[in-house]
């Protein structure tokens, strides 16, 4: 291509007229690929392809991908280049937020110059900010989505009926399963996106929203096989772990929420295992202790950690959960969270100055425990 201001000029527009046209992103890719003269690749996060121009690009697309582990450590979007026989690919990574959200492969024969280097730098940020608007649209759908899902398990089905005509959040018909789904926060974004994307549910009719980072809640309908789709989530994700009702109508998602929540909070911590709200029993003393007083004290009680939660990135009242579930053993503890055991040390020192309460007293380890089943807090 020539190197003149106004060709340099004109091609930088037409990238963001691509940009803004309904090819969107492959717009974008097709002519980036034709301005450089050379073949392109466009790949996702996790270096599945998205475009390949020509078709016949995709010949290099192992080589690419083996290289893409070089990216995992880098804070920012970065690039790299690499020489094959007869040709020089650079790649560039996508970055939205402060993580990689996509990959640009571009090879020929000569690297490319200043001009052409600037070139794809515009289409990168280009495909960066095309990202973004999908992010901003996928958020509201994400809320839209949670709207609904409060409705239908606060017991307002017929409001949240009419509610989701309006927002476009399809409901089950008949008998339905809800579900609550947990990781640790640290990976609240792939547990959310693992249901969101997940093939089986979305053939069908679900509501799938976060709760909060880490928990997600999902009702579906009742199916040959969905059992099983929830297990596959959780599956692929670290430390996922969750629990699921009976069948029932939705009419009586209320009280069935109210027990999955509990056999969630109350059941072992085994990553990968969904429990079934009849797995857990409600014998026993905790039978007895869920009036309406009971539950005020419990919320009470946890009330300092809650705060403590409010505008932090540490799940503090997941990590007091951890701990009292390991008997207070620093070792396992940790391990179940994913965290050092100077960092599990320095949590619990927040939660006991918070608390003002002697972590090693066992009366007051029980009265924290019965309170985390009490009120679990999602």
């Amino acid at each position: 291509m020539t190197d003149s201001a106004d060709a340099v000029a004109r091609a930088h527009r037409e990238l963001v007229r691509a940009s803004v046209a309904a090819q969107g992103t492959r717009g974008i890719a097709e002519r980036i690929a034709a301005m450089v003269g050379g073949w392109m690749l466009l790949l996702d996060g996790t270096g599945a392809p998205l475009a390949s121009i020509p078709e016949g690009a995709r010949a290099h697309l192992a080589l690419v991908q083996t290289e893409l582990t070089r990216f995992a450590t880098r804070a920012r979007p970065t690039a790299m280049s690499l020489t094959i026989p007869g040709e020089t690919v650079s790649i560039r990574s996508v970055g939205v937020a402060g993580r990689i959200r996509g990959f640009i492969a571009i090879g020929r024969a000569n690297p490319l110059n200043a001009v052409e280097r600037s070139l794809v730098d515009t289409a990168t940020y280009l495909l960066a900010e095309d990202l973004h608007r999908s992010d901003e649209l996928r958020q509201a759908a994400r809320n839209n989505r949670l709207a609904v899902l409060q409705l239908l398990l606060g017991g307002h089905a017929e409001v949240a009926r009419t509610t989701s005509e309006t927002l476009r959040v399809p409901i089950p018909d008949g008998q339905v399963r809800a579900a609550l789904l947990g990781v640790p926060r640290r990976h609240a974004l792939d547990l959310l996106e693992a249901a969101e994307n997940d093939h089986a549910l979305r053939r069908i009719e679900t509501v799938i929203a976060e709760l909060r980072p880490g928990r997600v809640g999902i009702v579906l309908p009742t199916a040959e096989g969905d059992v099983r789709t929830l297990e596959a989530i959780l599956r692929r994700v670290p430390h996922g772990r969750g629990a699921v009702t009976d069948t029932v109508e939705v009419a009586e998602l209320p009280e069935a929420w109210r027990r999955v929540r509990g056999v969630f909070e109350a059941a072992p911590d085994k990553p990968g295992k969904l429990y079934m709200a009849r797995d857990v029993s409600e014998a026993g003393l905790l039978r007895h202790l869920s009036g309406p007083d009971t539950r005020a004290w419990a919320q009470a009680a946890l009330a300092p950690v809650t705060e403590l939660d409010q505008g932090s990135k540490v799940d503090f009242s997941q990590t007091l959960r951890a701990f009292l579930a390991h008997n207070g053993q620093a070792d396992a503890s940790a391990g179940a969270l994913g965290i050092h055991r100077h960092t599990l040390r320095y949590r619990m020192t927040r939660i006991a100055d918070t608390l003002g309460r002697d972590l090693d007293d066992p009366t007051v380890r029980a009265e924290l425990w019965f309170a985390l089943q009490l009120y679990p807090g999602d």
